[in-house]
């Protein structure tokens, strides 16, 4: 997170029945330099890709393209939380 400046994170599922806990994340983050980061994990959660990109547009784009769902949720910072 400090090496990209995030300043905002959501995440979004993706249902994976092969796993026990039966979904996968997905992370949309906001950096200070205007880029914005992809993070997509796999199903053993153990391997995740990086993409950064120069749009929200795009990166969610590419979240969608790997089956995630669209609703994402804002998970840092919590909400009342200042983020200066």
């Amino acid at each position: 997170m400090n090496e990209h400046q995030v300043q905002r994170v959501w995440s979004c599922l993706k249902r994976e029945k092969s796993i026990v806990i039966g979904y996968v994340r997905a992370y949309l983050a906001e950096c200070a330099n205007e880029n914005w980061l992809a993070v997509i994990t796999d199903s053993s959660w153990e391997e995740t890709e990086v993409l950064v990109l120069k749009t929200r547009i795009t990166a969610v784009k590419r979240i969608r393209e790997r089956g995630f769902l669209t609703r994402m949720r804002r998970i840092y910072p919590q909400k009342g939380e200042q983020n200066d």
